[in-house]
């Protein structure tokens, strides 16, 4: 499956593994492209997700809370994934959730 081919609404995140990009599907697939993370946020029509840290890109529509314990973020995901807020992004994320 081509990533071109994937509505970007159907995307819960992309986490990036050294050159290729794995794509978390809301359909519970997964589909890896031999693209980078950085391709993928710099796309058109990935304007409204979220670079949470060097390993993902995650669509705001499907986050369904988030802790805050001073140190960490970690953010639920739709799909049960939690996913961990890099230091260095902390401020974006607070702005945009």
């Amino acid at each position: 499956m081509c990533p071109k081919l994937i509505d970007p609404a159907e995307i819960i995140f992309l986490k990036g593994d050294i050159n290729y990009t794995i794509f978390y599907l809301e359909s519970g697939k997964k589909v890896v492209s031999a693209y980078t993370l950085k391709y993928f946020q710099n796309r058109e029509n990935m304007n409204g997700f979220l670079r949470i840290s060097k390993a993902y890109l995650l669509n705001p529509a499907f986050i369904e809370s988030s802790k805050n314990d001073g140190k960490n973020i970690i953010i639920q995901m739709q799909n049960g994934s939690q996913l961990q807020v890099s230091r260095r992004r902390k401020n974006l994320v607070d702005t945009k959730i």
